[in-house]
């Protein structure tokens, strides 16, 4: 059997599972909250996948609703978002 050295992956908390991939891949990635040197800190951010064209970036698009005062309604509103996405994720657009 041949010998391979240990892959580095660590629990990132907050009730995330670590992916299969990043046990067993072999992609390196300094960003990578699993097997890189990032810690995951401040609110965690949900959106829908817009583009995947870039390499390990993502967009991402986050709706939200704007309270207008003068008319005591709310208007949609999103804002686009670049965000860094670990190869050991494959998202799809939508």
């Amino acid at each position: 059997s041949s010998k391979r050295s240990m892959r580095y992956w660590r629990n990132v908390g907050l009730s995330f599972a670590t992916p299969k991939e990043a046990k067993e891949g072999n992609y390196v990635d300094k960003k990578c909250p699993f097997t890189g040197n990032v810690s995951i800190r401040g609110k965690i951010l949900k959106g829908m996948v817009i583009s995947t064209k870039m390499k390990r970036t993502i967009i991402i698009r986050r709706n939200y609703l704007h309270y207008i005062k003068k008319f005591n309604r709310f208007e949609k509103r999103h804002s686009n978002m670049a965000v860094h996405c670990s190869p050991c994720f494959e998202p799809k657009e939508g």
